[in-house]
């Protein structure tokens, strides 16, 4: 008993004890050592018993375990057995019990009789040991054979199990040849398969439209925020200087009237600034809200941006700025003459603030094809930086923050510009030059135009 109990050790710590294939092997050993065997797991499941009855064996087990009677005599014990000697009263014989501990917890229980074991100790026989050799091998193959066959449809619904709970509901179960419940368990498997498939692509499409709802609803609550604090803060300094110069007039701080003139034309240019940034903002937000009404007509755009210059002339002598129209010409379009005139406005007072250098700024016509003209403003002056350029086009934002204050420019403009552009469905953009920076848009020549584009 001994020796079966380090045989089926061994055989436990080298995975070779439990499952079909090694059944077979494992009645044999029971039979050579001509014992009864159970092994239960901690909860009482059996997982491998001998031909007798499993029940016996294990009522056997308790009894081992609780009775101290004298038909009960503890024989040895080592940290892993215990043999004891029982009579029963009602078997004739005495039988020897080994209850153990695998070394995967699991409990052995190995039952002889002491007459059977002094007889198993005295067979020596080699036809006899030949013979169990050759039973092992026959019933392995044979085993192996039929529990595969048997066996083969319950592993492949395991397989599918498995991909399914990993979300692979690609796989799927075929029928046997000769339908039986594990078929139609396995069409239940398909059914099942099918159901989580199309619940799960459910879920994720609605987790997607709730993030996406989170983000947008996110992005909102950011944009209002930040627009609140850049409109608070464009409004805040003009605002404290028609109040401070206002308080300065009341009170009589200047007695004579050219300062109080200064102080007048200092209170009027910041509430143009203020009209200017409240107006551009109005503009803008029926621009982006699709609010702003089209109506596309055909004009001559050099006589409008004739107009635009002509308005900005005073700027251009006051800043000494050399201005030409290069290759002037009548160029009539197709577009609402009055959202393109707030980008030639924009455009061009964008040039004035932020020329440099030799003081240039330029117009001029790019006739490209598909029938469109691009109109380019160019200024002297230091190129944007690679970090600001993709930022232009964006509210209230300044590359050059001080000279923006300087001159009242509000940090919108260009975003103007961006949604009257996207509302007219036309290019536009802007590109660094060697000797300054050129911002562009496209237009559609009108019908009649007659010009000679360029190839």
């Amino acid at each position: 008993m001994k020796e079966l109990f380090s045989i089926l050790t061994e055989k436990c710590e080298a995975g070779e004890l439990y499952g079909s294939d090694y059944l077979p092997a494992n009645l044999a050993l029971f039979e050579q050592f001509n014992v009864a065997v159970v092994i239960t797991g901690a909860d009482g499941q059996s997982y491998i018993t001998s031909s007798v009855d499993s029940d016996l064996l294990i009522n056997q087990l308790n009894y081992s375990l609780l009775s101290n009677d004298a038909n009960n005599e503890l024989i040895k014990t080592t940290e892993n057995y215990k043999i004891f000697k029982q009579k029963f009263p009602e078997f004739e014989d005495t039988f020897l019990v080994l209850i153990g501990v695998l070394p995967d917890g699991n409990i052995v229980f190995i039952k002889a009789t002491a007459s059977a074991l002094e007889q198993t100790a005295a067979i020596t026989n080699k036809f006899f040991l030949m013979m169990v050799i050759l039973d092992s091998i026959v019933s392995v193959i044979a085993g192996r054979y039929f529990i595969s066959k048997l066996t083969k449809p319950l592993f492949e619904l395991i397989n599918i199990t498995k991909r399914i709970s990993n979300f692979d509901f690609e796989v799927t179960y075929h029928p046997q040849k000769m339908y039986n419940e594990m078929d139609d368990l396995g069409e239940h498997v398909n059914e099942m398969s099918t159901t989580l498939k199309r619940a799960i692509e459910q879920l994720r499409l609605a987790n997607e439209n709730l993030k996406h709802d989170l983000e947008l609803k996110e992005e909102t609550e950011n944009m209002r925020k930040e627009f609140v604090s850049n409109v608070s803060h464009e409004l805040k300094t003009p605002i404290a200087l028609i109040q401070g110069y206002a308080e300065g007039l009341q009170e009589g701080i200047m007695d004579d009237e050219v300062s109080r003139q200064i102080y007048l034309d200092i209170i009027i240019d910041e509430a143009n600034k203020m009209n200017r940034l409240v107006r551009e903002m109005l503009v803008l937000n029926q621009l982006e809200a699709g609010q702003m009404n089209l109506d596309m007509v055909d004009f001559n755009v050099t006589e409008m941006i004739d107009s635009v210059i002509d308005s900005n002339r005073i700027n251009f002598e006051a800043q000494n700025i050399s201005f030409t129209f290069i290759d002037k010409q009548d160029c009539y379009v197709h577009a609402d003459e009055f959202l393109v005139e707030q980008v030639v406005t924009n455009f061009v007072s964008n040039a004035i603030h932020y020329v440099l250098n030799e003081n240039i700024v330029t117009v001029r016509y790019d006739f490209v094809k598909r029938g469109k003209v691009r109109i380019i403003v160019f200024n002297s002056g230091n190129n944007i930086g690679k970090r600001d350029i993709k930022h232009i086009w964006e509210k209230f934002y300044k590359a050059d923050k001080a000279r923006s204050r300087e001159y009242g420019g509000s940090g919108i403009g260009l975003s103007v510009v961006k949604a009257t552009m996207e509302l007219l469905h036309e290019k536009f953009g802007v590109e660094n030059v060697p000797d300054g920076v050129e911002f562009w848009f496209e237009l559609s020549l009108a019908k009649d135009t007659k010009i000679k584009e360029n190839s």
